[in-house]
């Protein structure tokens, strides 16, 4: 199953400590310049090489840019057996709640 969420929602997952595991799907000099605290840089072009490393038994969100390529992989990662949502609007939603 997959969804999505809103930034504010995911805002209030971190908040309220829920076992999520966040995925940072842009590459390493985007991560590195900037990411949702918590968050692990796994490039979207290496996500189906590293798949092993997701864990089955918590929520996978996972957020990019905009929302685009997040959205594509939590279906992917649903139909893999994987419970996921995607962040929609991607960091620049979150930016816009959050002063970075």
């Amino acid at each position: 199953m997959w969804y999505v969420i809103s930034a504010a929602q995911l805002e209030q997952y971190l908040e309220e400590g829920r076992w999520i595991y966040l995925v940072d799907l842009r590459d390493w000099d985007s991560f590195m310049r900037g990411h949702i605290p918590g968050a692990v840089n796994i490039p979207d072009e290496e996500l189906w090489n590293r798949v092993g490393e997701l864990p089955r038994d918590r929520l996978i969100v996972l957020y990019c840019y905009r929302g685009p390529r997040s959205m594509l992989a939590a279906r992917q990662l649903a139909r893999c057996g994987y419970q996921a949502a995607d962040v929609y609007g991607g960091i620049e939603a979150y930016r816009g709640r959050i002063e970075w």
